[in-house]
């Protein structure tokens, strides 16, 4: 299973280009437009929705992260007073989600996920039995009238045709809302082109009054996207 890893200990760019053929399958579900798979080699078991990687977690150690992006937030991560609350919005196979257990046990953390049958993955694969604290809800309706939130890590474009909503000043002022005073708002962001990212930092630039900051991940379509309120 070594090839598959960097020195980094981050999954190589030959195993997601890969991903949708190798392993043994486990799961595989279709709705609608969509189709859902879960797979595994190993130690190794991931997730994809239409053959697009989403979440690959090592059984032995769900919280290490193995994504490259996901390494370059926990180092953001890493040097920030431990958060009292975080609110995540995307669940894929879990990795963000186990991470921040193992990493802040004493943070009040709430998952969202829109999609029943990600739900049910993560929790028959992907080690989720105990997910109390995780909701099927839709990600605006869930900051309508919640709580504040210490982060708010946004991982809902997981394909480069991401919904109409992410792309909406109102959701921005939502999440803005549902911070706390100096609360850090997190996002992963795919881009299939320039000016796509563009209009994410004009909507950020004029809902909280500064410049985010924005670190494109090389290689990949990632870009990490930070701002504080």
């Amino acid at each position: 299973m070594e090839h598959f890893f960097e020195d980094n200990g981050a999954v190589k760019h030959s195993f997601i280009e890969d991903c949708h053929r190798i392993g043994q399958l486990l799961y595989w579900h279709k709705y609608g437009a969509d189709c859902i798979q879960v797979r595994q080699h190993k130690q190794l078991r991931w997730l994809l929705i239409n053959e697009t990687l989403q979440s690959v977690v090592e059984k032995s150690s769900p919280s290490h992260l193995l994504f490259p992006h996901l390494q370059y937030l926990a180092q953001l991560w890493q040097p920030l007073p431990a958060p009292n609350a975080v609110l995540e919005l995307g669940l894929g196979g879990g990795a963000i989600r186990n991470y921040l257990q193992h990493t802040y046990p004493d943070s009040q953390l709430l998952s969202v996920e829109k999609n029943p049958n990600i739900i049910h993955c993560y929790k028959r694969f992907f080690g989720g039995e105990h997910a109390s604290n995780l909701r099927c809800f839709d990600a605006e309706a869930v900051l309508e009238h919640g709580p504040q939130y210490d982060w708010i890590i946004l991982d809902l474009f997981s394909q480069l045709d991401a919904p109409l909503f992410l792309y909406k000043h109102r959701f921005y002022e939502k999440l803005r809302c549902a911070l706390t005073k100096n609360g850090y708002l997190f996002i992963n962001f795919l881009s299939g082109h320039e000016s796509q990212l563009k209009q994410l930092e004009h909507l950020l630039i004029t809902t909280f009054g500064k410049i985010p900051s924005i670190e494109k991940i090389p290689g990949y379509a990632n870009n990490i996207v930070v701002i504080r309120k």
